[in-house]
């Protein structure tokens, strides 16, 4: 029945769009084939891959930033230096799964990673999975999942690179990196350190008399290093051993609208990331395989030093022991086959050091996949795909997803692609076994998911255009919220309450024209999403119909950029609409809403050739109309602020 209802959904939302859409081809171009040149298991996905000119733009920055800027999805930052989590399609920070060479990242403890922790500069391919195409990756990911992952170059037996940045409040970044070897045997180093006062002016709205005010308690340092070693047979065999470790400090800044004593607040990340891979392939196998380990240890500590008071002192550790094994069977040109199994192990322990609660627990996850891929013609390719989870001694057997694409006609580059899942997200160890609130009773969040989407790409010597437009609508049943205790006590629980629709559009577009000594590029997404909770009573909930808090309805960006020579004159802009604060949607000086807003940032680049040495040198300024907005409530940001980075790279 849900089935059902969901493909009306999707064929109504998509109506109006396909009427009004007109794709006359008004150039004249060399004959394009779209499939033939795209992955097999990739067909029938709703995919997204931010390209290189949004990896160079952002490699200085963390990977909240790029996706903010460079896709559809929606960035909750709580500030410069501060935590960040993405929503895919208006599902929680939850329902987002962040995999790292296959590794996910996210927290067994509160089922979230922090994207202001994973640097652009340590990665070297990135791609988003929405809704229900994440299946093919794993579960869990309700909104979608963010893939991180990196390559060797083997045509390059000597890189190295340095580059500098400094900006406003005393930010100073640094990043190097060190590839040597040979055709068989490479090893690749990288290192970063950022540090920053980020005492920004702002003027503050949440005290009286309101006035011009200066962050304060908001410094932040972080650093990491990456080493990667990478090994290759004769026999296309290829293994890699990665170490991945990562400390940061950050001061947590006083709301704008707290008037008491001063505190003292911070958070110290320490993280710890192992991974041996190992991929073989043959003309009909491809076999991968990895086993890892991602250890995190957290100290959060909050106190009144004016009156020797500790309000929290807590410090949690979490150990994720992952391993995959992945087949890839190549029967004929038309059919393929994907195997694959998983078997999991975390362990969490928390405890607050001022009160002695916390907890002890332990998890154990396997889960089997079975993949059906079919392409029948270079128009057509589908895939079927079923999934089997166990985790605490709870069996989901079943886990269902399928999708096509299809190109309309030989000539006509247009592309026709459906995507149907259904998905589930267990609870967090956080929502089980938290003292006071957690709910050991609490139920899997069960999904179902699907989209509709048309993709028109055109392309020759000198000029490329690509565009894709999607609609979807997913449903969440048993939706995990944290309220006030039915027993009145102080403290919040857990529970299944919530029924949650989500339905909307998403469109993306590319375009590039070369002249000579002159290049032009553009590109932008846009996304409308309407997320409403629909089981609330309504004579005590007002919530009913009402779209989700911090999820706004309009988000979208837009970039432009010209190359001269070797200057590059780049301006991007981002838009993000109102959200709300509170589950009614209630306008008033006590339910306060976020504004929508607009950002803007210019850049001009620079770059030197001399033989093997390249310098780059760039110049930027943040929020150039000097935007007074609020990402979330009472958490400034900072006004119009710049830049200055210097890079330079040998390569033999």
């Amino acid at each position: 029945m849900k089935a059902t209802f969901l493909i009306w959904m999707l064929l109504l939302l998509c109506f109006t769009i396909v009427k009004a859409q007109n794709l006359t081809d008004t150039i004249q171009i060399e004959e394009v084939k779209v499939l033939a040149k795209r992955k097999v298991e990739e067909a029938g996905l709703k995919l997204t891959r931010p390209d290189s000119m949004a990896r160079v733009t952002t490699l200085t920055t963390s990977l909240s930033e790029l996706i903010s800027e460079y896709t559809s999805v929606f960035i909750k930052s709580s500030g410069r230096g501060s935590a960040a989590t993405a929503s895919f399609r208006g599902t929680a920070a939850t329902h987002t799964q962040v995999l790292w060479n296959g590794m996910n990242l996210n927290s067994p403890m509160n089922g979230t990673a922090d994207l202001s922790l994973l640097p652009v500069f340590f990665t070297d391919d990135v791609y988003l999975l929405h809704g229900g195409s994440s299946m093919a990756e794993g579960s869990g990911a309700l909104g979608g999942s963010i893939h991180l992952n990196n390559q060797i170059n083997w045509t390059t037996n000597c890189e190295l690179a340095a580059l500098v940045e400094t900006s406003s409040f005393q930010t100073k970044k640094t990043f190097f990196k060190a590839l040597l070897g040979n055709d068989r045997l490479k090893s690749n180093t990288r290192l970063f350190y950022e540090s920053s006062e980020n005492n920004f002016p702002f003027y503050n709205y949440g005290i009286i008399p309101q006035r011009t005010d200066t962050l304060k308690n908001a410094a932040y340092w972080k650093t990491g290093l990456l080493q990667e070693f990478y090994y290759r047979t004769f026999s296309n065999k290829i293994m890699s051993l990665r170490f991945w470790i990562q400390k940061s400090d950050r001061n947590l800044p006083q709301l704008m609208s707290y008037e008491g004593s001063p505190r003292k607040e911070f958070q110290k990340d320490n993280q710890l990331r192992i991974q041996y891979d190992f991929k073989k392939y043959t003309d009909n196998f491809n076999y991968h395989f990895f086993t890892g380990l991602n250890s995190t240890t957290l100290n959060y500590y909050r106190a009144t030093p004016e009156f020797d008071f500790v309000n929290e002192d807590s410090k949690s550790r979490e150990n994720s022991f992952q391993n995959h094994f992945r087949i890839f069977r190549k029967f004929n040109e038309k059919t393929y086959a994907t195997a694959s199994i998983d078997i999991n192990y975390h362990q969490v322990q928390i405890r607050n050091r001022k009160n002695g609660e916390g907890y002890n627990k332990e998890r154990l996850e396997t889960s089997l996949l079975v993949n059906w891929h079919m392409k029948p013609s270079d128009r057509f390719a589908a895939f079927v795909l079923m999934r089997s989870e166990n985790y605490d001694n709870h069996v989901v057997p079943f886990i269902p997803a399928a999708g096509f694409e299809w190109q309309v006609t030989q000539k006509f580059p247009l592309l026709f692609k459906l995507n149907m899942a259904r998905n589930y997200h267990k609870p967090t160890l956080n929502d089980l076994y938290w003292l006071p609130g957690g709910n050991p009773e609490l139920l899997a969040e069960d999904g179902y998911t699907g989209d509709v989407s048309m993709l028109y790409q055109m392309k020759n010597s000198r000029f490329a255009f690509d565009n894709e437009i999607t609609c979807f609508v997913s449903f969440i049943d048993n939706w995990i919220v944290w309220q006030p205790a039915q027993n009145g006590a102080y403290y919040w629980e857990a529970n299944n309450i919530k029924e949650v629709l989500s339905r909307g559009a998403e469109y993306r577009f590319s375009v590039s024209r070369n002249w000579p000594n002159f290049e032009g590029k553009s590109g932008g997404t846009y996304s409308y999403t309407h997320t409403t909770n629909q089981n609330a009573v309504r004579s005590v909930d007002n919530s009913r119909g009402k779209q989700l808090i911090y999820i706004p309805k309009h988000k979208g960006n837009f970039f432009v950029a010209a190359r001269v020579k070797n200057f590059t004159l780049k301006y991007d802009l981002e838009y993000v609409g109102k959200r709300y604060t509170s589950s009614s949607n209630e306008e008033s000086q006590f339910e306060r809403v976020l504004n929508p807003y607009w950002l803007s940032k210019i850049s001009l680049d620079k770059i030197l050739e001399i033989k093997d040495f390249r310098l780059n040198m760039k110049f930027t300024v943040e929020n150039l109309f000097n935007e007074d907005y609020q990402s979330i409530l009472w958490r400034p940001v900072p006004g119009r602020f710049y830049s200055f980075a210097m890079g330079l790279n040998y390569r033999k």
